[in-house]
Protein backbone atom coordinates (compact mmCIF):
# COMPACT_ATOMS: atom_id res chain seq x y z
CA UNK A 1 0.00 0.00 0.00
CA UNK A 2 2.97 2.17 0.73
CA UNK A 3 4.76 1.54 -2.44
CA UNK A 4 0.51 2.95 -4.47
CA UNK A 5 0.89 5.74 -2.23
CA UNK A 6 4.34 7.23 -3.32
CA UNK A 7 3.97 5.64 -6.65
CA UNK A 8 0.60 8.43 -7.28
CA UNK A 9 2.16 10.95 -5.34
CA UNK A 10 4.78 11.23 -7.89
CA UNK A 11 2.94 11.40 -10.38
CA UNK A 12 0.74 13.97 -9.41
CA UNK A 13 3.61 15.55 -7.92
CA UNK A 14 3.85 18.79 -10.72
CA UNK A 15 -0.50 18.68 -10.84
CA UNK A 16 -0.48 18.83 -7.22
CA UNK A 17 2.08 21.79 -6.89
CA UNK A 18 0.37 23.77 -10.23
CA UNK A 19 -2.64 23.59 -8.19
CA UNK A 20 -1.04 24.76 -4.80
CA UNK A 21 0.42 27.54 -6.39
CA UNK A 22 -2.78 29.11 -7.77
CA UNK A 23 -3.99 28.88 -4.58
CA UNK A 24 -1.57 30.65 -2.99
CA UNK A 25 -1.63 33.48 -5.65
CA UNK A 26 -5.15 33.85 -6.00
CA UNK A 27 -4.93 34.40 -2.26
CA UNK A 28 -2.34 36.34 -1.87
CA UNK A 29 -4.05 38.62 -4.31
CA UNK A 30 -7.14 38.76 -2.54
CA UNK A 31 -5.36 39.74 0.50
CA UNK A 32 -3.27 42.23 -1.17
CA UNK A 33 -6.01 44.05 -3.20
CA UNK A 34 -7.85 46.49 -0.85
CA UNK A 35 -11.56 46.94 -0.71
CA UNK A 36 -14.15 48.63 0.86
CA UNK A 37 -16.95 47.44 4.14
CA UNK A 38 -20.29 48.20 3.80
CA UNK A 39 -20.00 51.31 5.08
CA UNK A 40 -17.85 52.34 2.66
CA UNK A 41 -14.52 52.39 4.60
CA UNK A 42 -11.06 50.71 3.59
CA UNK A 43 -11.19 47.10 3.87
CA UNK A 44 -8.39 45.08 4.13
CA UNK A 45 -9.35 41.08 3.22
CA UNK A 46 -7.89 38.21 5.68
CA UNK A 47 -5.87 35.29 4.56
CA UNK A 48 -8.59 33.10 6.11
CA UNK A 49 -11.32 34.94 3.89
CA UNK A 50 -9.38 34.83 1.13
CA UNK A 51 -8.76 31.25 1.28
CA UNK A 52 -12.06 30.80 2.25
CA UNK A 53 -13.37 31.90 -0.76
CA UNK A 54 -10.78 30.82 -3.24
CA UNK A 55 -11.46 27.28 -1.91
CA UNK A 56 -15.47 27.11 -2.93
CA UNK A 57 -15.05 29.79 -5.94
CA UNK A 58 -12.01 27.21 -7.48
CA UNK A 59 -14.35 24.15 -7.19
CA UNK A 60 -17.48 25.57 -8.04
CA UNK A 61 -19.27 28.65 -9.13
CA UNK A 62 -19.34 30.62 -5.74
CA UNK A 63 -21.69 31.84 -3.17
CA UNK A 64 -21.35 35.38 -3.52
CA UNK A 65 -18.92 37.71 -2.44
CA UNK A 66 -17.73 37.49 1.13
CA UNK A 67 -17.08 39.58 3.77
CA UNK A 68 -18.48 42.20 1.75
CA UNK A 69 -19.33 43.25 -1.83
CA UNK A 70 -15.92 43.28 -4.05
CA UNK A 71 -14.24 46.70 -5.56
CA UNK A 72 -13.66 46.48 -9.20
CA UNK A 73 -10.18 45.53 -8.71
CA UNK A 74 -11.15 42.70 -6.35
CA UNK A 75 -13.52 41.57 -9.27
CA UNK A 76 -10.92 41.81 -12.19
CA UNK A 77 -8.69 39.60 -9.59
CA UNK A 78 -11.13 37.20 -8.86
CA UNK A 79 -12.06 36.69 -12.81
CA UNK A 80 -8.16 36.06 -13.58
CA UNK A 81 -8.18 33.21 -10.73
CA UNK A 82 -11.64 31.43 -11.82
CA UNK A 83 -9.79 30.96 -15.40
CA UNK A 84 -6.54 30.04 -13.55
CA UNK A 85 -8.06 27.54 -10.93
CA UNK A 86 -10.34 25.64 -13.90
CA UNK A 87 -6.89 25.14 -15.57
CA UNK A 88 -5.37 23.99 -12.72
CA UNK A 89 -8.08 21.49 -11.85
CA UNK A 90 -8.59 20.32 -15.70
CA UNK A 91 -4.45 19.90 -15.18
CA UNK A 92 -5.00 17.46 -12.21
CA UNK A 93 -8.07 15.80 -13.38
CA UNK A 94 -6.56 14.53 -16.62
CA UNK A 95 -3.46 13.40 -14.72
CA UNK A 96 -5.52 11.51 -12.49
CA UNK A 97 -7.79 9.99 -15.44
CA UNK A 98 -4.01 9.05 -17.11
CA UNK A 99 -3.25 7.64 -13.47
CA UNK A 100 -6.00 5.45 -13.73
CA UNK A 101 -4.78 3.98 -16.91
CA UNK A 102 -1.40 3.59 -15.90
CA UNK A 103 -0.47 -0.33 -16.61
CA UNK A 104 2.14 0.26 -13.64
CA UNK A 105 -0.46 1.67 -11.23
CA UNK A 106 -3.07 -0.98 -12.06
CA UNK A 107 -0.32 -4.30 -11.80
CA UNK A 108 0.36 -2.26 -8.52
CA UNK A 109 -2.95 -1.91 -6.75
CA UNK A 110 -3.86 -5.60 -8.29
CA UNK A 111 -0.37 -7.40 -6.73
CA UNK A 112 -1.62 -5.33 -3.46
CA UNK A 113 -5.07 -6.58 -3.64
CA UNK A 114 -4.41 -10.19 -4.07
CA UNK A 115 -1.77 -10.10 -0.89
CA UNK A 116 -4.34 -8.70 1.23
CA UNK A 117 -6.78 -11.50 0.17
CA UNK A 118 -4.24 -14.53 0.07
CA UNK A 119 -3.36 -13.29 3.34
CA UNK A 120 -7.08 -13.49 4.62
CA UNK A 121 -7.48 -16.89 3.59
CA UNK A 122 -9.14 -19.05 6.58
CA UNK A 123 -9.47 -22.19 4.49
CA UNK A 124 -7.30 -24.79 3.46
CA UNK A 125 -6.45 -24.18 0.01
CA UNK A 126 -4.30 -25.11 -2.93
CA UNK A 127 -1.62 -23.52 -4.89
CA UNK A 128 -2.29 -23.59 -8.95
CA UNK A 129 0.75 -22.45 -11.13
CA UNK A 130 -0.82 -22.09 -14.70
CA UNK A 131 -4.53 -21.29 -15.90
CA UNK A 132 -4.92 -23.53 -18.85
CA UNK A 133 -6.87 -26.38 -19.78
CA UNK A 134 -5.75 -28.37 -16.74
CA UNK A 135 -6.17 -25.75 -14.36
CA UNK A 136 -9.43 -24.73 -15.39
CA UNK A 137 -10.38 -28.50 -14.68
CA UNK A 138 -9.10 -28.37 -11.33
CA UNK A 139 -10.32 -25.26 -10.26
CA UNK A 140 -13.91 -25.99 -11.61
CA UNK A 141 -13.33 -29.82 -9.43
CA UNK A 142 -12.13 -28.63 -6.67
CA UNK A 143 -14.55 -25.94 -6.29
CA UNK A 144 -17.31 -28.19 -7.10
CA UNK A 145 -15.81 -30.00 -3.61
CA UNK A 146 -15.71 -26.76 -1.91
CA UNK A 147 -12.17 -26.27 -1.48
CA UNK A 148 -10.65 -23.16 -1.92
CA UNK A 149 -7.72 -22.22 -4.62
CA UNK A 150 -4.99 -19.23 -5.35
CA UNK A 151 -4.04 -19.11 -9.23
CA UNK A 152 -1.06 -17.62 -10.54
CA UNK A 153 -1.34 -17.32 -14.42
CA UNK A 154 1.52 -15.44 -16.77
CA UNK A 155 -1.08 -14.29 -19.57
CA UNK A 156 -3.93 -11.89 -19.11
CA UNK A 157 -6.69 -13.39 -21.18
CA UNK A 158 -6.75 -16.13 -19.06
CA UNK A 159 -6.90 -14.34 -15.76
CA UNK A 160 -9.35 -11.94 -16.95
CA UNK A 161 -11.42 -15.53 -18.05
CA UNK A 162 -10.79 -17.06 -14.47
CA UNK A 163 -12.49 -13.99 -13.34
CA UNK A 164 -15.74 -13.96 -15.28
CA UNK A 165 -15.77 -18.16 -14.60
CA UNK A 166 -18.73 -19.11 -12.23
CA UNK A 167 -17.57 -20.16 -9.03
CA UNK A 168 -19.51 -21.02 -5.40
CA UNK A 169 -16.27 -19.06 -4.18
CA UNK A 170 -14.02 -15.81 -4.83
CA UNK A 171 -11.56 -17.35 -6.89
CA UNK A 172 -8.15 -15.61 -5.50
CA UNK A 173 -6.00 -15.20 -8.50
CA UNK A 174 -3.11 -12.86 -9.98
CA UNK A 175 -0.93 -12.55 -13.43
CA UNK A 176 2.41 -13.24 -13.33
CA UNK A 177 5.74 -15.44 -13.38
CA UNK A 178 4.83 -18.04 -11.13
CA UNK A 179 8.67 -19.34 -11.33
CA UNK A 180 9.42 -15.76 -9.20
CA UNK A 181 9.79 -17.10 -5.47
CA UNK A 182 8.84 -13.67 -4.01
CA UNK A 183 5.42 -13.70 -6.01
CA UNK A 184 4.80 -17.61 -4.62
CA UNK A 185 5.30 -16.62 -1.32
CA UNK A 186 2.81 -13.63 -1.52
CA UNK A 187 0.41 -15.91 -3.40
CA UNK A 188 0.31 -18.84 -0.11
CA UNK A 189 3.29 -20.86 -0.42
CA UNK A 190 4.53 -20.50 3.18
CA UNK A 191 0.62 -19.75 4.04
CA UNK A 192 0.00 -22.06 7.40
CA UNK A 193 -3.20 -23.07 5.19
CA UNK A 194 -1.88 -23.99 2.11
CA UNK A 195 -2.06 -27.60 1.55
CA UNK A 196 -0.14 -27.94 -1.94
CA UNK A 197 1.27 -26.51 -5.14
CA UNK A 198 0.50 -27.58 -8.26
CA UNK A 199 2.70 -26.49 -11.08
CA UNK A 200 1.06 -27.16 -13.92
CA UNK A 201 2.18 -24.26 -16.62
CA UNK A 202 2.65 -24.87 -20.25
CA UNK A 203 6.61 -24.63 -19.64
CA UNK A 204 8.08 -27.45 -18.01
CA UNK A 205 10.93 -25.33 -16.79
CA UNK A 206 9.02 -23.08 -14.91
CA UNK A 207 7.15 -26.11 -13.49
CA UNK A 208 10.91 -27.00 -12.28
CA UNK A 209 11.50 -23.63 -10.80
CA UNK A 210 8.42 -23.62 -8.72
CA UNK A 211 9.24 -27.27 -7.75
CA UNK A 212 12.69 -25.67 -6.33
CA UNK A 213 11.08 -22.59 -4.39
CA UNK A 214 8.16 -25.11 -3.01
CA UNK A 215 11.20 -27.31 -1.79
CA UNK A 216 13.21 -24.16 -0.50
CA UNK A 217 10.56 -22.42 1.49
CA UNK A 218 8.02 -25.19 2.14
CA UNK A 219 9.64 -28.47 2.81
CA UNK A 220 6.92 -30.33 3.50
CA UNK A 221 4.37 -29.04 1.63
CA UNK A 222 3.14 -31.34 -0.96
CA UNK A 223 4.10 -30.36 -4.77
CA UNK A 224 2.82 -31.56 -7.89
CA UNK A 225 4.79 -30.76 -11.00
CA UNK A 226 3.84 -31.71 -14.78
CA UNK A 227 6.82 -32.47 -16.91
CA UNK A 228 7.11 -33.77 -20.62
CA UNK A 229 10.47 -35.32 -20.33
CA UNK A 230 12.39 -37.54 -18.21
CA UNK A 231 15.43 -35.53 -17.21
CA UNK A 232 13.14 -32.71 -15.64
CA UNK A 233 11.04 -35.32 -13.92
CA UNK A 234 14.61 -36.78 -12.57
CA UNK A 235 15.37 -33.00 -11.38
CA UNK A 236 11.83 -32.53 -10.21
CA UNK A 237 12.02 -35.27 -7.91
CA UNK A 238 15.71 -34.05 -6.42
CA UNK A 239 13.89 -31.13 -5.31
CA UNK A 240 11.21 -33.11 -3.65
CA UNK A 241 8.53 -32.89 -5.58
CA UNK A 242 5.31 -35.78 -4.46
CA UNK A 243 4.11 -36.10 -7.53
CA UNK A 244 5.55 -35.77 -11.29
CA UNK A 245 3.10 -36.01 -13.84
CA UNK A 246 4.49 -36.86 -17.32
CA UNK A 247 0.98 -36.97 -19.57
CA UNK A 248 2.59 -39.57 -22.04
CA UNK A 249 4.40 -41.38 -19.73
CA UNK A 250 1.13 -41.98 -18.00
CA UNK A 251 -1.06 -42.68 -21.28
CA UNK A 252 0.83 -45.17 -22.29
CA UNK A 253 0.76 -46.78 -19.05
CA UNK A 254 -2.76 -46.93 -19.56
CA UNK A 255 -2.98 -47.83 -22.79
CA UNK A 256 -1.50 -50.73 -21.87
CA UNK A 257 -3.11 -51.77 -18.69
CA UNK A 258 -6.44 -51.55 -21.19
CA UNK A 259 -4.94 -54.16 -23.71
CA UNK A 260 -3.78 -56.46 -21.16
CA UNK A 261 -6.23 -56.25 -18.02
CA UNK A 262 -9.67 -54.31 -19.41
CA UNK A 263 -11.41 -55.14 -16.09
CA UNK A 264 -8.53 -53.52 -14.37
CA UNK A 265 -8.27 -50.59 -16.22
CA UNK A 266 -12.23 -49.92 -16.13
CA UNK A 267 -11.71 -49.90 -12.20
CA UNK A 268 -8.70 -48.21 -12.42
CA UNK A 269 -10.79 -45.56 -14.53
CA UNK A 270 -13.70 -45.51 -12.42
CA UNK A 271 -11.59 -44.31 -9.07
CA UNK A 272 -9.43 -41.82 -11.52
CA UNK A 273 -12.65 -39.87 -12.68
CA UNK A 274 -14.10 -37.09 -11.68
CA UNK A 275 -17.37 -37.57 -9.03
CA UNK A 276 -20.76 -37.77 -10.54
CA UNK A 277 -19.46 -38.29 -13.93
CA UNK A 278 -21.40 -41.95 -15.75
CA UNK A 279 -19.39 -45.04 -15.68
CA UNK A 280 -17.76 -45.75 -18.73
CA UNK A 281 -18.25 -49.36 -20.08
CA UNK A 282 -16.27 -52.75 -20.44
CA UNK A 283 -13.71 -51.81 -23.16
CA UNK A 284 -11.71 -54.17 -25.15
CA UNK A 285 -9.16 -53.09 -27.86
CA UNK A 286 -8.27 -55.91 -30.34
CA UNK A 287 -4.77 -56.75 -30.54
CA UNK A 288 -3.94 -57.24 -34.02
CA UNK A 289 -2.20 -54.58 -36.69
CA UNK A 290 -2.82 -50.84 -35.81
CA UNK A 291 -1.80 -47.67 -37.61
CA UNK A 292 -0.95 -44.48 -35.63
CA UNK A 293 -0.96 -41.31 -37.36
CA UNK A 294 1.11 -39.22 -35.66
CA UNK A 295 4.57 -39.77 -33.67
CA UNK A 296 5.68 -37.71 -31.25
CA UNK A 297 5.80 -38.38 -27.81
CA UNK A 298 1.63 -39.63 -27.36
CA UNK A 299 2.24 -41.75 -30.26
CA UNK A 300 5.77 -43.19 -28.80
CA UNK A 301 4.45 -43.92 -25.73
CA UNK A 302 1.69 -46.26 -27.38
CA UNK A 303 3.26 -47.71 -29.70
CA UNK A 304 5.73 -49.15 -26.64
CA UNK A 305 2.47 -50.16 -25.11
CA UNK A 306 0.92 -51.87 -28.14
CA UNK A 307 4.28 -53.59 -29.30
CA UNK A 308 4.21 -54.92 -25.81
CA UNK A 309 1.02 -56.75 -25.82
CA UNK A 310 2.05 -58.25 -29.08
CA UNK A 311 0.52 -56.07 -31.85
CA UNK A 312 1.84 -55.32 -35.04
CA UNK A 313 2.14 -51.23 -35.59
CA UNK A 314 2.77 -48.91 -38.44
CA UNK A 315 3.30 -45.24 -38.00
CA UNK A 316 2.61 -42.21 -40.08
CA UNK A 317 4.04 -39.34 -39.58
CA UNK A 318 5.21 -36.03 -42.11
CA UNK A 319 8.75 -36.27 -40.11
CA UNK A 320 11.36 -38.83 -40.87
CA UNK A 321 11.70 -41.29 -38.29
CA UNK A 322 15.06 -43.12 -38.49
CA UNK A 323 14.52 -45.49 -35.59
CA UNK A 324 11.94 -46.76 -37.36
CA UNK A 325 12.09 -49.07 -40.29
CA UNK A 326 10.71 -48.90 -43.77
CA UNK A 327 7.87 -51.47 -43.65
CA UNK A 328 7.09 -49.94 -39.62
CA UNK A 329 7.09 -46.09 -41.30
CA UNK A 330 5.17 -44.00 -43.69
CA UNK A 331 6.11 -40.56 -44.22
CA UNK A 332 2.84 -38.38 -44.37
CA UNK A 333 0.41 -36.25 -42.67
CA UNK A 334 -1.92 -39.20 -42.85
CA UNK A 335 -4.98 -37.16 -43.40
CA UNK A 336 -5.30 -39.24 -47.20
CA UNK A 337 -6.28 -42.32 -48.35
CA UNK A 338 -3.07 -42.88 -50.14
CA UNK A 339 -0.85 -42.82 -46.69
CA UNK A 340 -3.40 -45.16 -44.92
CA UNK A 341 -3.74 -47.38 -47.52
CA UNK A 342 0.25 -48.17 -47.38
CA UNK A 343 0.13 -48.22 -43.79
CA UNK A 344 -2.54 -51.10 -44.01
CA UNK A 345 -5.32 -49.42 -42.42
CA UNK A 346 -7.27 -51.86 -44.72
CA UNK A 347 -7.08 -54.86 -42.64
CA UNK A 348 -5.58 -53.41 -39.62
CA UNK A 349 -7.81 -53.76 -36.08
CA UNK A 350 -7.29 -50.59 -34.73
CA UNK A 351 -6.39 -46.87 -35.69
CA UNK A 352 -4.92 -44.50 -33.04
CA UNK A 353 -4.65 -40.88 -34.05
CA UNK A 354 -2.58 -38.51 -32.13
CA UNK A 355 -1.13 -35.74 -33.46
CA UNK A 356 -1.36 -32.06 -32.01
CA UNK A 357 -4.05 -30.86 -33.95
CA UNK A 358 -7.40 -31.86 -33.13
CA UNK A 359 -8.32 -31.42 -37.01
CA UNK A 360 -5.74 -33.30 -38.49
CA UNK A 361 -6.73 -36.28 -36.28
CA UNK A 362 -10.56 -35.69 -37.03
CA UNK A 363 -9.45 -35.91 -40.66
CA UNK A 364 -7.45 -38.93 -40.40
CA UNK A 365 -10.26 -40.61 -38.47
CA UNK A 366 -12.94 -39.34 -40.76
CA UNK A 367 -10.68 -41.23 -43.88
CA UNK A 368 -9.68 -43.98 -42.22
CA UNK A 369 -13.04 -44.94 -41.35
CA UNK A 370 -14.53 -44.60 -44.87
CA UNK A 371 -11.64 -47.23 -45.83
CA UNK A 372 -12.42 -49.43 -43.14
CA UNK A 373 -15.70 -49.69 -40.75
CA UNK A 374 -14.88 -51.97 -38.35
CA UNK A 375 -12.21 -50.06 -37.31
CA UNK A 376 -11.39 -49.50 -33.29
CA UNK A 377 -10.33 -45.72 -32.67
CA UNK A 378 -8.39 -43.98 -30.09
CA UNK A 379 -8.19 -40.29 -30.48
CA UNK A 380 -6.31 -37.55 -28.79
CA UNK A 381 -8.43 -34.70 -27.85
CA UNK A 382 -5.85 -31.43 -27.52
CA UNK A 383 -8.48 -29.14 -26.86
CA UNK A 384 -11.73 -29.26 -24.70
CA UNK A 385 -13.64 -27.12 -26.49
CA UNK A 386 -13.75 -29.24 -29.65
CA UNK A 387 -15.36 -32.25 -27.43
CA UNK A 388 -18.79 -31.74 -29.85
CA UNK A 389 -16.59 -32.35 -33.01
CA UNK A 390 -15.14 -35.69 -31.35
CA UNK A 391 -18.54 -36.43 -30.07
CA UNK A 392 -19.82 -36.22 -33.69
CA UNK A 393 -17.08 -39.18 -34.61
CA UNK A 394 -17.69 -41.12 -32.10
CA UNK A 395 -13.68 -43.00 -31.52
CA UNK A 396 -14.16 -45.66 -29.08
CA UNK A 397 -11.55 -43.95 -26.67
CA UNK A 398 -11.07 -40.40 -26.68
CA UNK A 399 -8.16 -39.13 -24.65
CA UNK A 400 -7.77 -35.52 -23.35
CA UNK A 401 -4.64 -34.40 -22.16
CA UNK A 402 -6.10 -31.69 -19.79
CA UNK A 403 -8.02 -34.67 -18.16
CA UNK A 404 -5.38 -36.77 -17.82
CA UNK A 405 -3.01 -34.22 -16.03
CA UNK A 406 -6.02 -32.88 -14.16
CA UNK A 407 -6.78 -36.78 -12.87
CA UNK A 408 -3.34 -37.38 -11.59
CA UNK A 409 -3.23 -34.04 -9.97
CA UNK A 410 -6.62 -34.63 -7.91
CA UNK A 411 -4.97 -38.41 -7.09
CA UNK A 412 -1.89 -36.95 -5.63
CA UNK A 413 -3.35 -33.98 -4.05
CA UNK A 414 -6.50 -34.81 -2.54
CA UNK A 415 -6.79 -38.69 -1.61
CA UNK A 416 -2.94 -40.23 -1.37
CA UNK A 417 -4.20 -43.54 -0.24
CA UNK A 418 -6.40 -43.52 -3.41
CA UNK A 419 -2.92 -43.38 -5.23
CA UNK A 420 -1.42 -46.56 -3.36
CA UNK A 421 -4.49 -48.29 -3.90
CA UNK A 422 -4.71 -47.46 -7.87
CA UNK A 423 -0.83 -49.07 -7.83
CA UNK A 424 -2.73 -52.20 -5.76
CA UNK A 425 -5.09 -52.96 -8.56
CA UNK A 426 -2.60 -53.93 -11.15
CA UNK A 427 -1.56 -56.89 -8.99
CA UNK A 428 -4.90 -57.82 -8.90
CA UNK A 429 -6.32 -60.21 -11.13
CA UNK A 430 -9.26 -59.70 -13.93
CA UNK A 431 -11.75 -61.19 -11.84
CA UNK A 432 -11.49 -59.38 -8.63
CA UNK A 433 -11.49 -55.99 -10.34
CA UNK A 434 -14.65 -57.08 -11.99
CA UNK A 435 -16.55 -57.88 -9.19
CA UNK A 436 -15.04 -54.47 -7.25
CA UNK A 437 -15.92 -52.17 -10.33
CA UNK A 438 -19.92 -53.85 -10.11
CA UNK A 439 -20.26 -53.57 -6.66
CA UNK A 440 -19.18 -49.62 -7.13
CA UNK A 441 -20.86 -49.24 -9.99
CA UNK A 442 -24.40 -50.33 -8.27
CA UNK A 443 -23.63 -48.09 -4.97
CA UNK A 444 -24.14 -44.68 -6.65
CA UNK A 445 -26.62 -45.36 -9.81
CA UNK A 446 -23.96 -45.98 -12.79
CA UNK A 447 -22.00 -42.79 -11.32
CA UNK A 448 -18.36 -41.85 -10.42
CA UNK A 449 -18.30 -42.31 -6.51
CA UNK A 450 -17.01 -39.61 -3.86
CA UNK A 451 -13.87 -41.07 -2.55
CA UNK A 452 -12.54 -40.22 0.74
CA UNK A 453 -10.54 -41.16 3.47
CA UNK A 454 -10.83 -41.36 7.71
CA UNK A 455 -7.78 -41.41 9.82
CA UNK A 456 -7.99 -42.90 13.31
CA UNK A 457 -5.28 -41.27 15.17
CA UNK A 458 -5.22 -39.12 17.92
CA UNK A 459 -6.86 -35.49 15.77
CA UNK A 460 -9.59 -37.85 15.13
CA UNK A 461 -12.25 -37.39 18.17
CA UNK A 462 -13.77 -40.75 17.58
CA UNK A 463 -11.02 -42.61 17.10
CA UNK A 464 -9.96 -41.95 20.89
CA UNK A 465 -13.31 -42.31 21.78
CA UNK A 466 -13.72 -45.46 20.29
CA UNK A 467 -10.11 -46.92 21.20
CA UNK A 468 -9.54 -45.15 24.81
CA UNK A 469 -12.48 -44.15 26.93
CA UNK A 470 -15.21 -46.57 25.33
CA UNK A 471 -13.35 -49.36 23.99
CA UNK A 472 -16.38 -51.41 24.18
CA UNK A 473 -17.60 -52.52 21.44
CA UNK A 474 -14.29 -53.56 19.94
CA UNK A 475 -14.46 -51.35 16.35
CA UNK A 476 -14.84 -53.22 13.40
CA UNK A 477 -15.01 -52.12 9.76
CA UNK A 478 -18.71 -52.73 9.61
CA UNK A 479 -19.72 -50.50 11.94
CA UNK A 480 -18.83 -47.50 9.51
CA UNK A 481 -21.07 -49.15 7.06
CA UNK A 482 -24.16 -48.80 9.55
CA UNK A 483 -26.13 -45.90 9.54
CA UNK A 484 -25.61 -43.51 12.74
CA UNK A 485 -28.93 -42.02 12.34
CA UNK A 486 -30.79 -45.37 11.12
CA UNK A 487 -29.50 -48.37 12.31
CA UNK A 488 -31.48 -50.71 10.35
CA UNK A 489 -29.84 -49.31 7.26
CA UNK A 490 -26.65 -49.56 5.48
CA UNK A 491 -24.68 -46.67 3.85
CA UNK A 492 -23.77 -46.49 0.17
CA UNK A 493 -20.31 -47.17 0.57
CA UNK A 494 -17.35 -49.45 0.07
CA UNK A 495 -14.13 -49.52 1.74
CA UNK A 496 -11.25 -49.72 -0.46
CA UNK A 497 -8.29 -50.08 1.48
CA UNK A 498 -6.84 -50.18 4.87
CA UNK A 499 -3.38 -49.86 5.86
CA UNK A 500 -1.58 -49.83 9.40
CA UNK A 501 1.90 -48.98 9.22
CA UNK A 502 3.39 -51.79 6.58
CA UNK A 503 0.32 -53.81 7.13
CA UNK A 504 -1.69 -53.18 3.96
CA UNK A 505 -5.41 -54.48 2.85
CA UNK A 506 -6.71 -53.92 -0.80
CA UNK A 507 -10.93 -54.18 -0.49
CA UNK A 508 -11.01 -55.48 3.06
CA UNK A 509 -13.14 -57.70 4.71
CA UNK A 510 -16.02 -55.73 7.08
CA UNK A 511 -15.39 -58.45 10.07
CA UNK A 512 -11.98 -56.91 10.07
CA UNK A 513 -11.40 -55.51 13.47
CA UNK A 514 -9.75 -51.90 13.50
CA UNK A 515 -6.84 -50.75 15.84
CA UNK A 516 -5.13 -47.02 16.50
CA UNK A 517 -3.53 -45.55 14.33
CA UNK A 518 -5.71 -47.31 10.92
CA UNK A 519 -5.91 -45.43 8.15
CA UNK A 520 -9.27 -46.31 6.05
CA UNK A 521 -10.18 -45.58 1.94
CA UNK A 522 -13.95 -45.20 1.51
CA UNK A 523 -15.91 -44.95 -2.38
CA UNK A 524 -19.81 -44.20 -2.03
CA UNK A 525 -21.83 -41.19 -2.42
CA UNK A 526 -22.08 -37.68 -0.67
CA UNK A 527 -24.90 -38.99 1.87
CA UNK A 528 -22.15 -41.46 2.85
CA UNK A 529 -19.33 -39.35 3.05
CA UNK A 530 -21.57 -37.02 5.27
CA UNK A 531 -22.03 -39.41 7.74
CA UNK A 532 -18.74 -40.50 8.26
CA UNK A 533 -17.21 -36.48 8.68
CA UNK A 534 -20.42 -36.56 11.46
CA UNK A 535 -19.64 -39.96 12.99
CA UNK A 536 -15.89 -38.49 13.38
CA UNK A 537 -16.94 -35.38 14.98
CA UNK A 538 -19.78 -36.74 17.26
CA UNK A 539 -19.08 -39.66 19.28
CA UNK A 540 -22.59 -40.58 19.85
CA UNK A 541 -23.28 -41.22 16.18
CA UNK A 542 -20.08 -43.30 16.26
CA UNK A 543 -21.78 -45.44 19.73
CA UNK A 544 -24.66 -45.79 17.70
CA UNK A 545 -23.63 -47.58 14.89
CA UNK A 546 -21.25 -49.70 16.99
CA UNK A 547 -24.48 -50.69 19.11
CA UNK A 548 -27.67 -49.78 18.01
CA UNK A 549 -28.39 -48.27 21.41
CA UNK A 550 -29.10 -44.41 21.79
CA UNK A 551 -26.82 -43.61 24.89
CA UNK A 552 -27.83 -40.17 26.57
CA UNK A 553 -25.67 -37.43 25.57
CA UNK A 554 -26.55 -35.02 29.03
CA UNK A 555 -25.11 -35.80 32.58
CA UNK A 556 -28.52 -35.16 33.74
CA UNK A 557 -29.64 -37.87 31.35
CA UNK A 558 -27.13 -40.22 32.21
CA UNK A 559 -27.76 -39.93 35.95
CA UNK A 560 -31.72 -40.89 35.22
CA UNK A 561 -30.64 -43.91 33.14
CA UNK A 562 -28.18 -45.12 36.06
CA UNK A 563 -30.96 -44.91 38.25
CA UNK A 564 -33.57 -46.43 36.45
CA UNK A 565 -30.65 -49.17 35.25
CA UNK A 566 -30.02 -49.40 39.05
CA UNK A 567 -34.06 -49.58 39.67
CA UNK A 568 -34.21 -52.74 37.66
CA UNK A 569 -31.37 -54.53 39.05
CA UNK A 570 -33.51 -54.45 42.56
CA UNK A 571 -36.44 -55.33 40.75
CA UNK A 572 -34.75 -58.58 39.08
CA UNK A 573 -32.97 -59.64 42.73
CA UNK A 574 -36.04 -58.94 44.06
CA UNK A 575 -37.84 -61.63 41.95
Amino acid sequence: MTNIFFMVMRRMRAPIITLILIYAIAVLGLVMIPGVDDQGRPYQMGFFHAFYFISYTATSIGFGETPYAFSYSQRLWVLCCIYLSVTGWAYNLGAIFTLFNDQTLKKAIQYTHFNNKVRRLREPFYLICGYGQTGRLLCKVLDQINVRFVVIELREDRVNNLALADFHSDPVFYAGDASNPELLKIAGITHARCRGVLAITGDENVNLAIAMAAFVLQPKLVSVCRCKNKAVADNMQSFGANKVINMFNAVGQQFQMLLHAPHSYRLWNLLSDFPGQPIAGLVRPPCGHWVIVGYGRFGTSMRAALLKEGASVTVIDPEPQPDLLPGQFVQALGVNADSLIAAGIGHASGLLVCHDHDINNLSALATARAINSKLFVVARQNLRDNHLLFEAFKPDITSIRSEIVAHECLRAIETPLLAQFLDLIKEEDEAWAKALSDQLANLCDQKVPEIWSITLNAKNTAAVHAFLANPSPPLRLAHWINNPFDHGYKLQCLPLLRVHGDEVQAWPSLDTPLTFGDQLLFAGNREAQSAHQAMQEATHLLDFARTGKTEPQSWVFRKLAQWQQGKKEEEAGAL
